[in-house]
This record gives C-alpha cells, sequence and structure tokens, in this order.
C-alpha cells in the first residue's frame, strides 16, 4: 500500500494507500447494507413464540407474538430475575434446560440470585469441563460475559461455579416484524408476493395464504378454503423461524485489551466498540492521505509503517468478531449443514484465545531463542554449538502432537501442555537465524569496532545484533507464523483457539466447524506474517532497509 511519488517531471503524485483505504470504505458500507437470515440452527435456535385467536372474516386468524429473537444481538424488552432452585433434565426452567441442551454430561443445575451451579458426570479435566460451558452460561442469562466468571467449585467433585457480580437475569425477546407504527396489508397473494421482503418470504412458503395484514406486533392472516387453521398457522411459524434472526453484514470496528493473567500469563480480550467499521476505514483513508502530503518530501520509516500495521490489524480483527458475516460465508460453502458457527463461542473469542497461546509461547521462545544464539556465537561457548543445535532441531523432529500427547498426562490439561509444545518447536527458527546473523557480520567490521575501543557489550548491541537485526527478525516471524498453525493442536488437551472448532468439526464430522478454525488460522498468520514483516522493517537499520 505504497504511495506514488513525484516522477520530477511536474507529474501528481496519487495517494494510493487512501484511495485503496477509500475503496474498502465503499466495499464494507455497500456490503453492510444487505441484512441476511442466519442459518445456524442451533446457535440461532427457532424460538418463536405465537398466541393466535379467531379473527373477523372468514378463514382467518389473528396471530400474536408473544417471544422469539427477531434481529441479531437485539436487546431482550422483557426481563425478570431467573427461577432460582435445583433442577434436572427438562425441568421447563428455561437457563437450566438451555445448559442441559449445551452443556455435555450435565446431571444437575443449581440455580441461586447471583451464581450457578453446574453438576457433571465424565471424566474429562475439570479445566477442559470449565472452559466448556463458560460460553453456554453466559448465553443462557441476559447478563453480561464479563460479569459471569467460572471456577471449578472446592466444595463438591464434578461441580462447576458460575459467580455474577450482578443479579442474575432471564428474558423473553420480542419480535417486531416490521417498523413500529406501520401496517402492511395484502389483500391477494399477488399483492403479498410483490410486498415486502418479509411478506414476499411469507407467501412464498406458505401457500395456502390468500392474504395478510402484518403489524409490528403481529399479524392477521386469511386462508383458502379447505385448508386448515392448526396446520396454516404452523407453517406460518415454521416460515418466521426461517426467515429469523436477521442481521446485517455490517461489522463493528473491534479492538482489544491486553492484560496480565495468573493462569496464562497474559489475557486478551475482545471488545466491540459498536462503532461501524466503514466510519474507521474512513477515517484511516483520510489518515493515509494526510500521511501521503505531510511526509511527501521526507523519507518517513517510522510513523506511517507501524500506524498501518494497527490499521490492517484492527480491519482483520473486527471482521473475526462480527458472527453473521461467518455464517453468511459458511452457508453459502454449506448451504446444506444445520450447524455453521460454533455455539460455545464466537471465531473473535477462539482467535483470542489462539493469539494468547502464540505470545505466550513466543514471550518464552524469543528471549530464549536469543539468548541461545547469542551465546553460542561467543568464542568462549563456540563448544556447545552442536550441542545447541542438536536440541532445537529435535524440538521440530518429534512431532508437536506427540509433545502435546507426552505432556498432558505428566502437568495435565489445559494451556501449559500446549505452551511446551509450541516453545519446543519455535526455538529452531529463532536460535538458527541468530546464529547466522551474528556469524554474517563482517570480522572487518568487528575489527574496526575493536580497534575504536569498543567493548564485547558495546559491539554486540551497537554493531552485531542491529546488522543482524533483519535475519533475527525473519526467524522470529517464521516461529510464530508456525505456531498459529501449531497451536491448532493445543485444542485436543483443551488449550481453546482456533483449534476448537477444527477438533469439534472432525470429531463430530461437521465440515462448517472444520473451516470455521481453519479460515480464520490461515488469515490470522498471513496477518501477523504482515505485522512482523511492518516491524522489522522499522527496526533495521536506515542503511539495510530494502522496502518491499
Amino acid at each position: 500500500m505504497g504511495s506514488a511519488k513525484n516522477n520530477g517531471n511536474g507529474g501528481f503524485a496519487i495517494p494510493w494507500a487512501g484511495v485503496i483505504w477509500l475503496i474498502v470504505t465503499v466495499v464494507v458500507f455497500l456490503v453492510g447494507l444487505r441484512e441476511v437470515t442466519l442459518r445456524d440452527r442451533e446457535r440461532f435456535p427457532d424460538d418463536f413464540e405465537l398466541t393466535t385467536q379467531p379473527a373477523d372474516g372468514e378463514n382467518s386468524v389473528d396471530m400474536q407474538i408473544v417471544g422469539g429473537t427477531f434481529r441479531y444481538n437485539e436487546v431482550a424488552q422483557q426481563s425478570n430475575p431467573v427461577e432460582t432452585g435445583t433442577f434436572g433434565p427438562e425441568s421447563g426452567n428455561a437457563v437450566a434446560d438451555f445448559l442441559f441442551e449445551n452443556i455435555p454430561d450435565v446431571t444437575e443445575v443449581t440455580i441461586e440470585s447471583q451464581t450457578i451451579l453446574v453438576t457433571y458426570d465424565n471424566d474429562i479435566e475439570a479445566d477442559l469441563m470449565l472452559r466448556r460451558a463458560q460460553r453456554p452460561v453466559i448465553n443462557s442469562v441476559l447478563n453480561e460475559g464479563d460479569v459471569i466468571t467460572g471456577e471449578v467449585d472446592g466444595e463438591a467433585e464434578m461441580t462447576l461455579r458460575f459467580t455474577s457480580t450482578e443479579e442474575l437475569r432471564f428474558g423473553a425477546f420480542i419480535a417486531s416484524l416490521i417498523p413500529e407504527g406501520s401496517e402492511e396489508v395484502y389483500n391477494s397473494r399477488e399483492e403479498g408476493e410483490n410486498g415486502s421482503e418479509l411478506s414476499r418470504f411469507l407467501f412464498t412458503e406458505v401457500t395456502s395464504l390468500e392474504g395478510a395484514t402484518i403489524r409490528p406486533d403481529g399479524m392477521t392472516i386469511t386462508y383458502r378454503d379447505g385448508g386448515v387453521e392448526q396446520r396454516v398457522v404452523t407453517r406460518v411459524q415454521e416460515a418466521l423461524d426461517d426467515y429469523h434472526p436477521r442481521a446485517s453484514l455490517q461489522p463493528a470496528l473491534w479492538v482489544m485489551t491486553i492484560g496480565p493473567s495468573a493462569d496464562t500469563i497474559l489475557s486478551i480480550v475482545p471488545i466491540d466498540t459498536g462503532l461501524p467499521l466503514f466510519l474507521f476505514t474512513l477515517a484511516y483513508a483520510v489518515l493515509e492521505i494526510a500521511f501521503f502530503f505531510v511526509f511527501r518530501n521526507s523519507d518517513d520509516k517510522l510513523v506511517r509503517p507501524l500506524v498501518r500495521v494497527a490499521a490492517i490489524f484492527l480491519f482483520f480483527w473486527s471482521l473475526y468478531g462480527h458472527e453473521p458475516l461467518w455464517d453468511y460465508i459458511l452457508g453459502i460453502i454449506f448451504p446444506t449443514s444445520a450447524q455453521l458457527v460454533h455455539p460455545n463461542a464466537t471465531v473473535i473469542e477462539f482467535t483470542a484465545q489462539h493469539l494468547e497461546l502464540v505470545f505466550v509461547s513466543s514471550l518464552i521462545t524469543v528471549p530464549a531463542g536469543l539468548l541461545f544464539g547469542i551465546l553460542v556465537t561467543r568464542d568462549e561457548f563456540r563448544d556447545v554449538l552442536p550441542l545447541v543445535n542438536n536440541i532445537v532441531n529435535s524440538g521440530q523432529t518429534v512431532p508437536t502432537i506427540a509433545i502435546v500427547a507426552f505432556m498432558a498426562p505428566i502437568i495435565g490439561f489445559g494451556f501449559w501442555p500446549a505452551i511446551i509444545a509450541l516453545v519446543a518447536y519455535g526455538l529452531l527458527p529463532v536460535v538458527r537465524n541468530t546464529i547466522a546473523g551474528l556469524e554474517a557480520v563482517p570480522a572487518s567490521v568487528i575489527d574496526s569496532a575493536r580497534g575504536m575501543g569498543m567493548t564485547p557489550g558495546q559491539i554486540l548491541f551497537q554493531i552485531e545484533l542491529p546488522i543482524a537485526s533483519s535475519v533475527i527478525m525473519a526467524g522470529i516471524r517464521t516461529s510464530m507464523v508456525i505456531n498459529v498453525g501449531t497451536a491448532t493442536l493445543g485444542a485436543f488437551v483443551g488449550s481453546g483457539g482456533l483449534g476448537t472448532p477444527i477438533a469439534s468439526g472432525l470429531s463430530m464430522t461437521i465440515d462448517a466447524f472444520i473451516l470455521l478454525g481453519a479460515i480464520p488460522a490461515a488469515l490470522l498468520a498471513i496477518l501477523i506474517d504482515y505485522v512482523l514483516g511492518r516491524i522489522e522493517f522499522v527496526i533495521t537499520p536506515r542503511g539495510l532497509q530494502i522496502e518491499g
């Protein structure tokens, strides 16, 4: 995304980066104008509730909608405290029934005003079971996920405790078929088939409809002679279920917070700003054009590359966060699949877990690899160079899944077996490139530095490492990109990440789940490689920089 320079002949230079971002803005805006029906019937179940009563006129029924989610992520209009008590399967308690349906091997659910206890019966590691249950518990109530924390209950075996900082709430979603204050009247099938998108859908799906009056909270329908009222009502409800929930393809801007974690060293939390993404891309397009004019007479190698990296990362991060987009894409690829997106977490949540694995392993791999590479290139430690090479080579000789499987029984399932495997697998590129970069520094340059009176430490940090920086960064890039793919194997020991939908898809033979993990993982690898490539360009000494 570079910008055209003045060719010296008086020609007008064009800020191509800004133009490209303007095109991206237009595309995102136009795509966002489209509304689609979410297809995943597991993640977005059919839940319309209707009451019916006779209406004036022959073969007419008045249908009132008393519950149902008609739009993606809409706020419930009815909110009440959850019913407390201890519940078994099919108890009639909406929260408990949801947990029985979405968490495997649940035997009992106890609900208090701010606590949910989930008792299960299986041999799965408690931490893994906690990860599996976290998302369904959050989805079962109206409260936001950031007020609910989960832990393995220390007082009872095979029991998970979820605690909320506020009173747990449950509510029914009330659908609004059309905008408030409006009404659509269709006195014949011909009118209905040429009416609004909803009316066209209903008249196409329900062949016995002869007329309809659609209101925000319900409709009055007329059906043809010979039709059976209950069958017509059932078919209308099925059609509404097929039509909902509606969602815009316009993604919002997502950002993230990175903070310390007692369990995983660092925690990455995605945040939905609610700001339409096209406004962000438009603002950045303006910024790129401003940069073009501000820096047109200077050779900026710091501000623009870093700002561009941040913008591109946030753009793709925001696409990860828009669940309807993934449902739509996978729905095109798998038109007959009833399950498309994973029920336990969204793509951006899986990606955040995946980045935790990659970043934490890199926090260990990069310093260790640099240290080993530097040490074995010093004269006093050159004798151990073959040993270090053998050690780091063995990390990639042994299959990663074997390391994961070997470590899990020793230190338990969860986050750390995957980290150990990623560190073992990622050391080789860092160590090898550090050695290669330092060995490639011309001896004459080092001799000149010694002749100037520089100490070994000064030579290392002011001469050798800067000259070798591009080669070393190439090793770090390779290590992190490899670990993006390798981290998917951690799902088999409960570490989370984008390997979770892949593993679920393989075990349940749901192809959509496999792509739900594979596509974001591939994009993430490309994105990380690009980000590190730009950082490599920035930190490489100016005399060694090669603009790509």
